[in-house]
Formats: C-alpha cells, sequence, structure tokens
C-alpha cells in the first residue's frame, strides 16, 4: 500500500537535497527518514494548537481561548461551521507548520490523518508500521497535543461582537460570535474561483469575443459553449489585514493569505421612495449617494492623470465603471422584486425598455427580445457622462473629455451591462 505519509516527507527530503551541500547530505537523509522525521515532528506537534476558531480571526486583540466547534450538520440553510466542510487552522510556531501540514494530509477515505489519529484507527496505525505499540501511541499523544490548550484566557472578550439574544422567558442569552477561520477561507477560495477559476478564465474570453463580434456586425457565439461557463463580480469589496509584519502571528490560514482576509458590504445607504420608483426616467430619477459619489472621484483621479489613455489606467478606469454600474443597477434589482404590473399605472412613463427591464410583469417580453438592453446600456452612459459633469469639483472643475475620449468612453460604459448575467453576473 502507498504511504501518502512517507510521500509527504520524501517530497520535503527532496527539496532539502537540491539544495543541499555534500557535506549535509548524510544529514539530511538520516533527518529525513519516515521513523526519524515522524518522531520528530510528533515531538513538535505540542508547539501548535489545532482549533476551527481562533480569536484574533474576529479582532486582533482579542484574549480568547481558541476551541475546536464541531457542530452537526443540518438542511436549516445556514453558512455555518457543520454545514460547511472546512479544514481545521492552527497557531503557534510558525517552524512547526510542516507538522500541520503532514496531518493534513488525506488518506484513502478522504480524511485527514490527524482525524485519523484521533479515532485510532487501524489505517493510521498500519502507515506507521516502524513502531511498537508501546511507541506508535506515544507519537499519537504526541500529536494529539495539538488540540490541547491551557492557557487561561476567559470565554469572551470585549473585543469580539457581542449580541444579546431574548428568550421567551424574558431573560437572554449573551452570545459572543467569533468567526470560524476555517469558513472565511473557503469564502475566500470560492470567491477566487467565481472570479478568477479556469471556467471564470473561459467565460472573460468569451465576453471578449461576444464583445468583437458585436462590434463587427455578427451574432454572438452561441453553440458548443458550456452552460457552466461563468464569471461573477461581487461589488463593494473590502479587505482587512490580520497579524503584524508576520502573518503567521494569527494563525497558519492567515499566513497562507498573508493576512488579507476578503470582506463583503453588509449594508448601503436606505434609499427613499423616489430612488425606489421610477415614474418617467430610471437614470434621472437615480439620486447620487456617498458611495456613488466615492466612485466618480476615483474616476475622476484618473481623469487628471497625464495619460488617462494608456493600458493601465484604462483597466482602471473599466473598474470604476463596473462598479458604478453595479451600483446604479442595484436599485432595480428592488423593483424587479416588486409585484409585477406597477409600471402600468396611468401617470407612469416609462419608455418601453425601460419597463422591459424593470417591471417583472413583462419577463417574457424582455426574454423575447434583447434590444431593450442596448438602449438602457446607452442611457447609463450619457446618464454616467452627465453626472460626472454635474458633480462639484471645485474651482477645477470637471475634466473636459475631447471627442476621441468622449467617444470612446461612452463606447466602454455602454458595454458593461452585457458583462453580465441579468445585470449582475455575466453568463453563457
Amino acid at each position: 500500500m502507498t504511504n501518502p505519509l512517507g510521500r509527504f516527507v520524501n517530497e520535503r527530503r527532496d527539496a532539502k537535497l537540491a539544495k543541499a551541500k555534500p557535506e549535509a547530505v548524510a544529514k539530511i537523509e538520516s533527518d529525513f527518514r519516515f521513523d526519524n522525521w515522524v518522531q520528530s515532528a510528533a515531538m513538535r506537534a505540542s508547539q501548535l494548537n489545532v482549533a476551527s476558531h481562533i480569536g484574533p480571526i474576529s479582532h486582533p486583540d482579542a484574549k480568547i481561548a481558541p476551541f475546536v466547534a464541531e457542530p452537526t450538520p443540518a438542511p436549516d440553510g445556514y453558512v455555518r461551521s457543520g454545514n460547511v466542510s472546512t479544514p481545521w487552522d492552527a497557531f503557534g510556531n510558525a517552524a512547526a507548520l510542516d507538522t500541520l501540514a503532514f496531518m493534513k494530509i488525506e488518506l484513502s477515505d478522504n480524511r485527514t490523518a490527524l482525524q485519523h489519529l484521533r479515532e485510532g484507527t487501524s489505517q493510521i496505525r498500519r502507515l506507521f508500521d516502524f513502531a511498537d505499540d508501546e511507541t506508535y501511541e506515544t507519537i499519537r499523544n504526541q500529536f494529539l497535543q495539538m488540540f490541547a490548550n491551557s492557557k487561561p484566557y476567559p470565554v469572551t472578550c470585549s473585543e469580539i461582537k457581542q449580541i444579546y439574544f431574548p428568550l421567551p422567558e424574558g431573560g437572554y442569552h449573551l452570545l459572543s460570535l467569533v468567526s470560524s477561520s476555517g469558513l472565511m477561507r473557503e469564502n475566500r477560495l470560492r470567491l477566487q474561483e467565481r472570479q478568477w477559476g479556469e471556467k471564470a478564465k473561459a467565460a472573460r474570453e468569451l465576453e471578449k469575443e461576444d464583445r468583437a463580434a458585436i462590434a463587427s456586425g455578427r451574432s454572438p457565439q452561441v453553440e458548443g459553449v458550456p452552460a457552466e461557463v461563468i464569471y461573477q463580480s461581487i461589488p463593494g469589496r473590502g479587505s482587512i489585514k490580520l497579524g503584524g509584519a508576520n502573518a503567521q502571528n494569527v494563525s497558519s490560514f492567515n499566513a497562507e493569505c498573508r493576512g488579507v482576509w476578503p470582506l463583503f458590504a453588509s449594508y448601503r445607504e436606505t434609499t427613499s421612495i423616489y430612488q425606489r420608483l421610477a415614474k418617467s426616467d430610471y437614470f434621472r430619477n437615480l439620486r447620487w449617494d456617498t458611495y456613488c459619489r466615492s466612485i466618480f472621484v476615483k474616476l475622476d483621479n484618473i481623469f487628471r492623470k497625464s495619460n488617462p489613455g494608456n493600458s493601465e489606467l484604462r483597466e482602471a478606469r473599466i473598474r470604476r465603471l463596473e462598479e458604478l454600474w453595479l451600483w446604479a443597477s442595484s436599485f432595480a434589482l428592488e423593483l424587479q422584486s416588486l409585484p409585477g404590473g406597477w409600471s402600468n399605472n396611468d401617470d407612469n412613463r416609462l419608455p418601453m425598455h425601460q419597463k422591459l427591464w424593470l417591471d417583472a410583469a413583462n419577463g417574457d417580453l424582455a426574454s423575447d427580445n434583447s434590444g431593450w438592453r442596448h438602449e438602457v446600456a446607452g442611457e447609463f452612459a450619457a446618464w454616467t457622462l452627465a453626472a460626472y459633469r454635474k458633480m462639484n469639483w471645485g474651482d477645477q472643475g470637471s475634466v473636459p473629455l475631447g471627442v476621441v475620449e468622449n467617444t470612446e468612453f461612452r463606447n466602454e460604459v455602454a458595454e458593461l451591462p452585457f458583462n453580465a448575467q441579468e445585470w449582475q453576473t455575466w453568463e453563457r
């Protein structure tokens, strides 16, 4: 039977030998002999602590004991520990992280060596066949020291988010919300896959081909395109950096992402009724909020560069325009969620192409005729230029765009809605 744990040790040995001086070869060969390396790793295991929830992931100054939570899975629809399978994180001596990597190796049943050691399975025992029973139990107990945590931290901390959860009898539970680094890592990996994975790359290439086809008067490619080819951009994202100069100051997962974790917008400014219900023209009824203004400020900074037409600035400009389109179209999603037929009132003067876009009652008509999208895209381009000129830029005023720049900018803006399925994701 192939020993995946032995393969791990051999790979590390080979990497060392590739850079070793001749006089160091014998020692490396001895240190990385499987039985020697395993016993050395077992002794280093106590320098690490395995956990599913680590305080500094929620707040860098949190002083709580990390812990392993293993809730029971349930079909309750919640994204929570127990419902999402994630590996354990760890913190401690960075020099001992190879021990954790060794214990995270999956065996033939897709469970890690550490899980097998916790349960004392016969499969993991066979992989340590160099040891007699007494030596094996010693090694096993040393590795399991990664679950021991004797630090006298309190169970809660003022730096952790707390919720007073009411009870029917009038009392309450005080809940201390500690983030699962495993869930955060899984979220980060899925985000990367949706935006930059192989399928996302294929979708972007198809998007470029479609743009070229439309520009030349041809129909976009349809035949032979897999239905799952898709990418998704999520607007309003930020990031939080945890750890000091060394990301390992928090945990192994934190080191893996260099201390930078994605954050998602959980709110935006409340829209007033005139923003939510368009009666004459969707774009003219839009009212700028703080977030919208911040996007225009970033665009203005790009326009004021000495050479705004170079490729790097053009890519930056397109990214800001994508943010602006997602902001502008987010209110359309609210209108689309209303009961269909609201645009048929006598006092509603929306043009037909906007009714096809915004009113759920017109869904079938909108599907049969996509020409309305071009009209909406053109109106968005006109609104963007008009809004930029009207904003208060002080004494310096807005940057005047020449005919060529104006045309190129308008084309870029008008193309944005076609980057996405239903104005949020692009899909084939």
